[in-house]
């Protein structure tokens, strides 16, 4: 039962990251309680400036003010949940800072979805979607040849890319006459100035506030200029001082209706391959020397993810996204620990039963979330593209990346695409996120066709290592391998050749290489008895000055295998079909 469960349920293992050093406190260490607190004050704070989203969905649907006030209230209750799942290490979360915020992506489809066709309507397909992403979490470990650096990039890049228009648009103060505001650049400004001046110049203390600092420096502004909300005091007055979340909302039974169901079944791949950059994000902040996803905290998180969304769609609630701009505080402030995300997640449990709190965050004026999302956006671009040319490049990795982009940006550029799409295609087609993770996925897989994952070549006797290493260049290039892998490879390739000639080894040899997402495998078949790996201690060079020849050969095949030993992750010597070989293996 225990293996069903380990199998069903992955676990968390053991961290393996190296600490990246202008991380102040990272995803596994203890912060002093005062800072976790405060810190996770921030984060709640700064998905509580986008509770506006649950606000426009609850008047989108034609809730009165009383009946907005609860359905508020119980979507930020479910918020801090969901960011508590995700924060705590288990089964059931990443173990890592993925705040949750009312998805904006969900917000037009669950409007429409309650007006066409009812409340139980949208709870029915969000419950059904939610059962299809535990399914989809459950079979991610195995796709991860699917989703290599690149197409991780490109996720990335387009998260960031999403986030430029809502970003732009609130910190110029665009209207829809196409008009700018002064004052509103003004406050963004100064958010974006701020934030950037705390986090390169600012001393620790400073750092882990830049974001606060920013939203306080961007609102003072607004207040100067006259960029605050109009009547949005009068609205907070109205608010209760307290209110039981859930309590006296009336719902109906969940209906399981085709066309909702097959709307957010779209949403909801959409909203795992969001996770996915989010997730993504985030390890490559906690880890100096990150080489891969690990699928496994990948497929927990969207399993916490799913299960949030079945108790939010049972609630008849807007479900929840990973916010992208909480990933930009983490980066700002170098606090990553997961107890922070725990903080984060009760503050929001909390507020929920304190109308005002959220009532006066909401107030937050535009060009100052509009300057955060610009922030966040900048570092989801720069950390997406450096993932995406992470590994070596050729011809069809470039393509990919080049295309993907364009299919992303192209239905930005031109929204008329999506508009001209057929209806049941529409939602894909109109978000560029979606347009560019789906062709990242699918280019890497059609051009992958034609690859070999082994292949072998007999060395020239005259130039061996050199050859050897032009191999593993081209090779490398072609699997998508990591540089400093084939280099390591090929400088253990070069002293094993050497050292086989040293120690009698006649006729060409060999060299077979395979590579998958793991492991790099490299084999020197040779004729001859297999090459000597016994260990031991390394050889006096002051005695050997007195031995005869042979024995200077012998401990210099010692200092060999010990070098070689050290270059490959793992060295074997094996005799089979009559030929000798030298297996070594690099990990990936």
């Amino acid at each position: 039962m225990r293996f069903f469960f380990d199998r069903v349920l992955p676990p968390p293992g053991p961290s393996r990251h190296t600490r990246p050093e202008e991380l102040l406190y990272a995803e596994d260490e203890r912060p002093p309680l005062g800072l976790t607190l405060s810190m996770g004050v921030q984060h709640a704070f700064l998905s509580l400036m986008f509770i506006l989203y649950a606000v426009v969905a609850a008047q989108g649907i034609g809730l009165d003010p009383a009946e907005t006030s609860g359905f508020v209230s119980a979507t930020i209750f479910m918020l801090g949940a969901a960011t508590l799942l995700q924060a705590v290490p288990s089964r059931l979360g990443a173990g890592m800072i993925l705040v949750a915020l009312p998805a904006p992506a969900r917000l037009p489809i669950f409007i429409g979805v309650v007006t066409a066709y009812g409340l139980g309507a949208a709870m029915g397909a969000t419950i059904v979607a939610a059962v299809a992403g535990l399914i989809f979490a459950r079979v991610l470990p195995r796709l991860r040849a699917f989703f290599p650096p690149e197409v991780l990039g490109v996720v990335v890049v387009m998260l960031g890319l999403s986030l430029v228009s809502a970003g732009l648009s609130r910190g110029v103060g665009l209207d829809a006459a196409g008009h700018i505001s002064g004052a509103a650049l003004a406050s963004a400004a100064a958010t974006i100035l701020c934030i950037i001046a705390a986090s390169l110049w600012g001393p620790p203390g400073l750092r882990r506030l830049a974001v606060v600092v920013g939203a306080l420096a961007g609102t003072l502004v607004a207040a100067v200029a006259g960029a605050l909300t109009e009547g949005g005091m009068e609205r907070l007055a109205a608010l209760p001082p307290l209110a039981v979340p859930m309590a006296g909302r009336s719902l109906p039974a969940p209906e399981f209706l085709l066309v909702p169901i097959a709307i957010y079944l779209v949403t909801e791949l959409i909203g795992a391959m969001d996770l996915f950059g989010a997730v993504l994000s985030m390890e490559k902040m906690n880890d100096a020397r990150w080489r891969r996803a690990d699928m496994r905290r990948v497929s927990r998180a969207v399993t916490g993810h799913s299960l949030m969304h079945a108790v939010q769609g049972a609630a008849g609630l807007l479900t929840s996204a990973a916010s992208s701009a909480n990933v930009g505080l983490a980066h700002a402030t170098g606090v990553t620990a997961w107890r922070v995300g725990v903080a984060a997640g009760l503050v929001l449990m909390v507020a929920a039963f304190v109308p005002p709190i959220a009532g006066l965050i909401a107030l937050t004026p535009a060009p100052v979330i509009g300057g955060i999302l610009i922030y966040t956006a900048s570092y989801l671009l720069v950390a997406g593209m450096g993932l995406a040319t992470s590994r070596m490049m050729n011809t069809q990795r470039s393509f990919t990346v080049g295309l993907a982009l364009v299919a992303g940006t192209g239905v930005m550029l031109l929204p008329a695409l999506g508009q001209a799409a057929p209806d049941w295609a529409r939602i894909i087609v109109s978000s560029g996120l979606t347009m560019g993770s789906i062709a990242a996925v699918a280019l890497n897989a059609v051009l992958r066709v034609g690859v070999k994952r082994t292949t072998q070549v007999v060395l020239d006797p005259a130039e061996e290592a050199p050859q050897a290493a032009e191999f593993l260049e081209h090779q490398g290039r072609a699997w998508g391998a990591r540089g400093e892998v084939v280099v390591r490879a090929g400088v253990a390739l070069g002293e094993a050749l050497e050292a086989l000639r040293q120690s009698g080894t006649k006729g060409p040899i060999t060299l077979s290489a395979s590579f998958d997402e793991f492991n790099l495998r490299c084999r020197l078949i040779h004729a001859g008895p297999p090459f000597p790996l016994a260990g031991g201690a390394m050889p006096d060079a002051a005695a050997l000055l007195e031995e005869d020849e042979a024995a200077v050969d012998a401990a210099m095949l010692r200092v060999s295998g010990a070098l070689i030993a050290r270059l490959a992750d793992r060295v074997r010597s094996v005799e089979r079909g009559g030929a000798a070989e030298l297996v070594f293996d690099f990990g990936h």
